[in-house]
């Protein structure tokens, strides 16, 4: 786990130095934000398996708009 948050700093700083600009340096570490939490509830994913769950609960839905479609 230390290993992917290294690395996922690595290529945050990368991202960052590669900006154009500081406009959109807030707007990046935000988004860089979200996926560092999502990298770090990944184990908790895993031990309560919601992956499982939320991949089924959206395969239900895409089903149900697809059938709300064709009617």
């Amino acid at each position: 786990m230390v290993r992917y948050v290294a690395i996922f700093y690595l290529l945050e700083q990368m991202v960052l130095n590669l900006l154009p600009g500081k406009i959109y340096e807030k707007y990046v570490r935000f988004y860089l934000g979200l996926l560092l939490v999502l990298l770090l509830l990944q184990p908790v994913f895993r031990i309560f398996r919601l992956a499982e769950q939320l991949d089924a609960e959206a395969l239900v839905y895409e089903l149900e708009q697809e059938v709300e479609l064709l009617r």
